[in-house]
């Protein structure tokens, strides 16, 4: 039998106050005013010390948990030669936290090899935290404690549904930028928003208040909790080709698996790739 299909070889609300623990630091150090502000591929790519700190801390706190489950996170990017591994992005939506602007999450994922077992993604500096765990469902749990169930979106087609999307940080060199596509897309839906976090623009999947994403580029990090999410409560995510998401694709593409969300969204991906 699979470890997915047992129980868990860590407490879930342990793992979640570890997760709380790391946001409360990112929010008391932007609170204090940032003294490091780095970049790192390029301009746009930007890591604080609070993006460091934050790992330091999840990666410590974690590994207390279990020793044996490895450990792979953005800033220090080592995947683990472990079965079971915390994939772990300490800060998503660094730009935003850098900037001082409200909205960057602490996302938190336990993987079996390439299957998701546990998700959390905690939306800071609101609070709000949603987690999901293979076969039990995907939940948000508001500051106050109260808690509910998520269910992705009812929308049947594009135009009657917001979709989120994001802009890779390699988009001064004239190749892949996602443009051609937002251009096609925007007229289609109701609207689309950029919100400078893919681990919460896949959270917001999950609880309906968009009816799809799609992004390029993203790395492991960056939707490691955010697929389980998607599919606990009801949605699908998959790359650009229609296939089930794998780390490493080209893009990710999550909805509410309508087929005019789903496939409208690959037709129209596809069309403004030129195929």
């Amino acid at each position: 039998m699979r470890l997915s299909q047992l129980s868990l070889p860590v407490g879930r609300e342990d793992v979640i106050a570890i997760a709380r623990q790391a946001g409360q630091l990112t929010v008391e150090m932007q609170r204090q005013g940032l003294r490091s502000i780095k970049t790192k591929a390029n301009a746009y790519d930007l890591v604080t010390e609070a993006d460091v700190a934050s790992e330091k801390l999840l990666r410590e706190k974690l590994t207390a948990l279990d020793p044996s489950i490895g450990f792979w996170g953005e800033e220090s990017n080592q995947p683990p030669n472990t079965e079971l591994y915390w994939l772990v992005d300490p800060i998503d939506g660094t730009t935003n936290y850098a900037s001082g602007l409200p909205w960057w999450a602490v996302n938190v994922a336990l993987y079996q090899r390439a299957d998701p077992l546990l998700a959390v993604t905690l939306q800071l500096p609101w609070g709000e935290l949603y987690w999901a765990e293979a076969g039990q469902g995907a939940w948000i749990c508001r500051p106050g404690g109260a808690e509910e169930r998520l269910r992705v979106s009812q929308a049947e087609n594009l135009a009657s549904g917001v979709v989120g999307t994001g802009f890779p940080y390699l988009r001064d060199d004239g190749g892949d930028d996602n443009r051609p596509e937002h251009d096609r897309l925007l007229p289609l839906c109701r609207d689309v928003r950029r919100m400078g976090s893919a681990a919460i623009d896949l959270a917001f999947v999950a609880a309906g208040l968009f009816s799809a994403f799609w992004e390029l580029s993203l790395q492991p990090w960056d939707v490691g909790a955010g697929l389980l999410l998607v599919r606990e409560a009801g949605g699908v995510v998959t790359d650009y080709a229609g296939d089930a998401y794998r780390f490493g694709a080209t893009g990710v593409v999550a909805s509410n698996g309508t087929p005019g969300v789903h496939n409208g969204l690959l037709e129209n991906i596809r069309a403004a790739r030129g195929g």
